[in-house]
């Protein structure tokens, strides 16, 4: 029984400590209330929508990406997991820093792809374009990745 008391101890320890990065109410967002708006953070082109909590400050967020076709977005990493959702078109994805798309894959819509913290990747479209959802800890920060140069220069 006093094993019984210390497991439930522990189970509600977690289950406060969890809290503080659960959700504190439902959201719901039907596709006619996404408000798509230009990203300075993002390339030309590109929008942003928030769904759900505030991608620059600490926390939980959503965040759907609309990303033009024929379009890429350069080595870089982030200090937080990266969960992308692809919603719509095909979006292509590599990681390292050679920004080489036949070193990546061109994921279509419904696929998954989960990034661990400080992975060096890459992303583009094709002609269709694509909407991908991310979702992860805030504050959200892109640190660019300058591509190392051959031994060649090129």
């Amino acid at each position: 029984m006093k094993n019984a008391g210390m497991i439930a101890a522990a189970m509600l320890a977690l289950v406060v400590a969890t809290g503080a990065v659960a959700a504190t109410k439902t959201i719901t967002v039907t596709p006619d209330q996404v408000k798509w708006a230009d990203n300075k953070s993002l390339p030309s082109g590109w929008q942003s929508a928030v769904l759900a909590g505030d991608p620059r400050k600490k926390g939980g967020y959503v965040v759907r990406v609309k990303i033009p076709p024929n379009a890429g977005f350069p080595p870089h990493k982030h200090p937080d997991v990266e969960t992308i959702t692809v919603i719509s078109g095909a979006f292509g994805i590599g990681q390292g820093t050679s920004g080489d798309k036949t070193q990546g894959q061109l994921l279509p819509a419904g696929s998954f792809y989960r990034l661990p913290a400080h992975t060096a990747h890459y992303a583009w479209t094709e002609g269709d374009g694509a909407v991908i959802q991310v979702e992860g800890n805030g504050p959200f920060v892109v640190q660019a990745i300058k591509p190392k140069k051959s031994a060649k220069g090129s």
